[in-house]
């Protein structure tokens, strides 16, 4: 079985959270030609001031970058993940 670990930063909704399982759920089991339910995805969400980014803690980065410009500075599949 397997197993998926990701890590994001909290404050997504739980809606996005469910959706992020999903569709990695498909994409492994479609990627190892396995079924779905044999797929395990564990989020570990951490606080912004507990993940840092370029030297500084991302609470530090998103209090002096507007939000809509936040996810700018990621490629687009990643900005996607992480807008709250």
């Amino acid at each position: 079985m397997p197993i998926a670990l990701i890590k994001i930063i909290e404050g997504r909704s739980p809606e996005k959270k469910r959706r992020l399982i999903e569709s990695v759920s498909r994409a492994m089991a479609d990627s190892l030609e396995m079924p779905v339910d044999a797929v395990r995805v564990l989020l570990h969400e951490y606080p912004a001031g507990h993940w840092g980014r370029g030297g500084r803690p991302v609470s530090d980065i998103r209090e002096k970058t507007p939000s809509d410009s936040f996810g700018a500075q990621v490629p687009d599949a990643t900005a996607k993940l992480l807008a709250n």
